[in-house]
């Protein structure tokens, strides 16, 4: 076996399993021994064997010395990072962690609107004061781009006394910014670059794919490694590299945030995704990049669909693209990508990553196989015949409006911290014009904000809230789910 497939955390928990210790420990199914229980049921007891507690022999998470620490260090190894942080709460915690160690009080931070509403709990937590811009835009797809070095440069000339600078690479549909440009900006101005990377672990095993953050000169980076490897959901890394970010400070908002009942379900699956993408990373990468392409040469030619392709390279704001992200453009169908979803789900039992008014985004991992690809391609084109055989279908959904989906940035009255601080009261949206949101209001997904704490609510964010609501779109983050009412500040 060489260094990098060993998976000390896994060998550990077959250690205290193949042992038959007698739990007199928490959690209290004491291994899966419970009868007449239906969870245990429905997965079976060896799930069950393999959750366990930081029992000596497992190691700390909080405190690592033993098996998790060595598996960090394999997962450094792995991803070019000087050190490694596993993730239990998601790479959400890793974010607002990164935030944290950043900025104090008062702060400023550097941020693209398109942030995940993660990094904004951060900025909340910490006390930090958000500049907001804008990422470039693409009008054909309705979708947000990546952003280009000249308005970082511009954004920073504008605000010198900014303490740290945050993006979004790949966004959500897979495109990436000019990292490495961006990095020298940054560094010139003393202040480090961290990048919300969550859709991006893959990034480091394959020359066709974009090049990832680390490799670009970012300081730290969040991998969401459950969402394209193959950990459990919420399993998630941090990785460090050089000595831009005050560690000590990072390890203690770690600490802060993360769960003191450490899941062994999760560590493990991250150590073995780090093990099978350490040792596979590449032939399993061009497995995926080769359903891909097949897969997005033939949507083309289903009618009515397009594809958000390479031809798009070069444009502002997209340096590269994440071939395995497939945005899929139902607008000349003229129905919404939320009924296209809904569709295919009924229909055909395929549930795609997300849909929004125009589009649906299919993710593909080393998990999906030619059969997949080759059914939902079928689904496909029977989506395209049904609509176009169903004129009043169309009439339904056209016009569809033309909506931006990424609002303008309203004005910021108080710091996002003040405002979720600050006495709040609900009042009904269409009577909220010109009131101070005290909540953060995010479709999801992607959970993009659309107002946050501490802004003035617009006549343009309430008639874009109803036709969100309207279109069927689901609100997280907020007081009232149903978006009847907000909370604003009193």
């Amino acid at each position: 076996m060489t260094k990098a497939q060993n998976t000390p955390i896994i060998e550990a928990l077959k250690k205290y399993i193949n042992d038959r210790t007698i739990r007199f420990h928490m959690p209290g199914h004491k291994g899966g021994q419970i009868t007449n229980n239906a969870v245990i049921d429905f997965l079976g007891s060896r799930v069950f064997e393999a959750d366990v507690t930081n029992v000596p022999g497992m190691d700390d998470l909080h405190q690592t010395h033993g098996v998790i620490k060595e598996a960090q260090e394999l997962a450094a190894r792995t991803f070019g990072a000087d050190a490694t942080y596993f993730l239990i709460n998601g790479s959400s915690c890793g974010l607002q962690a990164l935030v944290m160690a950043a900025c104090n009080p008062g702060d400023k931070i550097l941020v693209p609107r398109n942030i995940h509403r993660s990094i904004l709990s951060g900025i909340i937590l910490s006390g930090a004061v958000p500049v907001f811009f804008m990422p470039e835009y693409d009008q054909d797809f309705a979708i947000p781009l990546g952003v280009t070095p000249t308005t970082i440069a511009n954004s920073l000339a504008g605000h010198p006394d900014v303490k740290a600078v945050m993006l979004v690479n790949p966004t959500y549909h897979g495109i990436t910014s000019d990292l490495s440009t961006i990095a020298k900006i940054v560094h010139r101005h003393n202040v480090p670059l961290l990048v919300d990377e969550a859709h991006g672990p893959h990034l480091y095993f394959h020359e066709d794919l974009p090049k990832s953050a680390l490799d670009s000169g970012a300081d730290a980076t969040v991998h969401g490694t459950h969402k394209m490897l193959a950990a459990f959901t919420q399993a998630s890394m941090l990785h460090v590299k050089g000595d831009r970010i005050n560690r000590q400070r990072l390890e203690a908002s770690l600490r802060l945030l993360q769960s003191t009942s450490t899941s062994y379900l999760l560590l493990a699956s991250l150590d073995g995704a780090r093990a099978q993408i350490a040792e596979q990373g590449r032939q399993l990468v061009d497995k995926t990049l080769d359903l891909a392409r097949y897969l997005r040469g033939k949507i083309k030619e289903i009618p009515g669909f397009r594809v958000f392709g390479e031809e798009k390279i070069g444009q502002p704001g997209v340096l590269g693209l994440d071939l395995t992200k497939v945005t899929v453009s139902v607008r000349d169908l003229k129905v919404t990508g939320f009924w296209a979803e809904q569709w295919l789900r009924e229909k055909h039992h395929i549930q795609v990553e997300m849909s929004n008014v125009f589009n649906l985004l299919l993710l593909l991992t080393f998990g999906n196989w030619r059969s997949d690809v080759d059914y939902m391609l079928k689904a496909l084109n029977e989506l395209s015949e049904h609509v176009r055989q169903n004129p009043k279908l169309m009439k339904r959904y056209s016009p569809l409006p033309a909506v931006n989906l990424l609002p303008v940035i309203p004005e910021p009255v108080l710091t996002p911290r003040e405002a979720f601080w600050a006495q709040s009261v609900a009042t009904p949206l269409q009577q909220s014009v010109g009131r101070v949101c005290a909540e953060v209001i995010t479709c999801y997904p992607p959970g993009i904000p659309v107002i946050c704490p501490g802004e003035r609510i617009t006549s343009e964010i309430v008639e874009y809230l109803s036709l969100m609501r309207a279109m069927g779109v689901h609100f997280q983050g907020c007081y009232d789910g149903s978006m009847e009412n907000v909370l604003v500040v009193k």
